[in-house]
């Protein structure tokens, strides 16, 4: 097969998405040297800044500095300008599209996108339905682009890949796709997060991050109100009133999302400024440093479709607090202590028992890093690739 997969959520540095792209094309490469891959660093509507500069490409730079890296994998590598690009794309047909992305037997889409194809077959994954479910909490061009998409995700892909049981029944409830064409394939967490880490490493991203020799409470993920930052620092702010805790800090990682307004002037009304450290986007190779260097790791969101944050915190030996609903209880197990994510009093108990209580700290790292383990990315391309296995037969019957 000529398999062709959207790693341009990569390249844009779009976060959980973007690095399920990436594990998911890196590890391929590593069980299957049978199929040709194709990786496509721009796809339909994402036509990301860098998408043909090579320093962009991250863990797939080395295919433009020695191609025989990869005897069976191509970057779509155009020396176009974007907005050349942009414009060729926008006129061409669907015929030309599939030509320009190599003529594959199967595209994945990997981040929503459902295109119309007229000889590959089509492979979606579909993460999670939070903007059908938690609508206030999105953008309206952000809804209006998945529901562009979504609309033909009962008839366009050959099958879906969903990252969870919860989004597989949020799918058939909402768009009634068949049961036989939904295949649930769990997100991996890299190695990266269990090797020990270099204390001078260490050392290096703490301070390149300015959180160096703090006392912190750590939560990875975009900023934005689905993951219930509002709720988030209310709980810090009155952890830090009592004076056993009074030196702590919160340290967000992750990138600007979007309806943020009221969380940045929450830290401004309670007064925490000076105690609440937003890093922005933290490249992958930097995140198992932030996370070993915290106290415990604190997920409370509202909804997810996976929550590969746990899996990381878990792997780096951090105990977790996390959701009790949607997929949570799924990827965390009995390995992390489990709140009710609308309950600030329950999440404030929670982190209090926590930090106070050694032994539950060490049975969580325990357990967390024995759950961690159930969860690779060899495991998640060896299923992947099944589904592409599995529509190609199909395609030739």
């Amino acid at each position: 097969m000529k398999i062709g997969i959207d790693i341009s959520r990569y390249i844009d540095k779009s976060g959980g998405v973007g690095i399920y792209a990436a594990n998911l094309m890196n590890f391929l490469l590593k069980i299957d040297s049978d199929n040709e891959y194709l990786g496509y660093t721009f796809f339909y509507d994402c036509f990301p800044d860098g998408w043909n500069i090579e320093k962009e490409a991250g863990i797939f730079a080395d295919y433009y500095r020695s191609p025989n890296i990869y005897t069976n994998f191509k970057i779509n590598a155009l020396n176009w300008q974007t907005g050349k690009l942009k414009k060729l794309w926008q006129k061409s047909s669907i015929e030309k599209h599939e030509a320009i992305l190599g003529n594959p037997d199967v595209i994945h889409s990997t981040a929503y996108v459902v295109p119309e194809l007229l000889n590959a077959k089509l492979v979606v994954t579909i993460h999670d339905l939070s903007f059908l479910l938690f609508p206030d909490l999105h953008t309206e061009e952000n809804k209006k682009l998945l529901m562009q998409n979504l609309i033909y995700v009962n008839s366009r892909p050959a099958m879906v890949i969903c990252d969870s049981e919860q989004t597989k029944m949020d799918l058939i409830k909402f768009f009634h796709v068949p049961e036989e064409r939904i295949e649930v394939v769990y997100l991996g967490v890299d190695h990266i997060f269990s090797d020990p880490v270099v204390e001078e490493n260490r050392q290096r991203v703490l301070e390149k991050y300015k959180i160096e020799g703090l006392d912190y409470l750590l939560s990875v993920s975009s900023i934005e109100p689905r993951k219930n930052f509002e709720r988030i620092i209310n709980v810090f702010s009155e952890i830090i009133k009592k004076e056993e805790f009074s030196s702590m800090y919160l340290v967000c990682a992750g990138g600007a999302g979007w309806k943020n307004e009221k969380i940045y002037e929450l830290v401004k009304k309670n007064k925490v400024e000076e105690k609440v450290k937003f890093l922005g986007f933290v490249d992958e190779k930097d995140l198992p440093s932030v996370y070993s260097g915290a106290r415990l790791f604190l997920y409370p969101s509202l909804y997810e479709g996976f929550g590969l944050p746990v899996l990381e915190a878990m792997s780096s030996k951090v105990p977790v607090i996390t959701s009790n609903i949607s997929s949570l209880p799924e990827v965390a197990g009995d390995a992390a202590v489990m709140i009710n994510p609308y309950n600030e009093k329950d999440i404030y108990n929670a982190v209090i028992n926590v930090l106070k209580n050694e032994n539950l700290r060490k049975q969580l790292t325990a357990e967390g890093t024995q759950r961690a383990n159930l969860f690779t990315w060899e495991s998640t391309a060896q299923k992947t690739l099944d589904v592409y296995h599995k529509v190609f037969k199909n395609n030739k019957i």
